[in-house]
């Protein structure tokens, strides 16, 4: 049975390509080494005596978005997991809605609650909006900032939410009301 341990050589030269930059998939037809084998021998070395001892290159992951900011892919985790959470109750209040079998303490609730929704997923998209924005302006060559005009700020109703927040309770209120006046009891 032949020793599955590569020589110090091997190892030394996998560590080496993988310091320079390399794709692990070029490091892989390089050396006839797989991947899991490659990232093994990236923690460890074998000393001259023969020895292994254990010595972590650093890693260059990116992760999904490519960002190396770990804060940054964070955030991003906990928005995506907002929005499933926020499309799962909406799935929910559909299906009720659908059954039309709720009291009216339920469809105030269900109101309530998509009204929160509705709040969380504007503030999402507009995190996304500044995020992708500020990857861009990273990414993009350094110009003089005052020559570049974005326009004037954004300024609906969408974006401010209602004016009058006690009008438009009352509002959602009344809707309601009617939405109820038309269900048979």
């Amino acid at each position: 049975m032949t020793d599955p341990r590569p020589s110090a050589q091997q190892v030394a030269t996998v560590r080496a390509l993988y310091a320079e930059g390399r794709a692990i998939k070029d490091i892989t037809a390089e050396t006839g080494f797989s991947a899991p084998r490659i990232y093994a021998w990236l923690d460890r070395e074998i000393a001259p005596d023969g020895t292994v001892r254990a010595a972590p290159l650093p890693r260059r992951r990116l992760g999904a978005s490519g960002a190396r900011d770990p804060d940054l892919r964070r955030r991003r985790s906990l928005a995506n997991r907002i929005w499933r959470a926020a499309e799962a109750q909406v799935c929910e209040i559909e299906t009720r809605l659908a059954a039309l079998g709720g009291a009216p303490a339920e469809a105030e609730r269900d109101a309530r609650a998509l009204a929160v929704l509705a709040r969380v997923v504007r503030e999402l998209a507009a995190l996304g909006a500044a995020a992708r924005k500020a990857a861009a302006d990273d990414a993009a060559p350094r110009e003089d900032t005052a020559a570049r005009d974005d326009g004037p700020p954004r300024d609906d109703e969408d974006a401010r939410g209602p004016a009058d927040l006690d009008s438009f309770r009352r509002e959602l209120a009344r809707r309601l009301d009617a939405l109820r006046g038309d269900r048979p009891d």
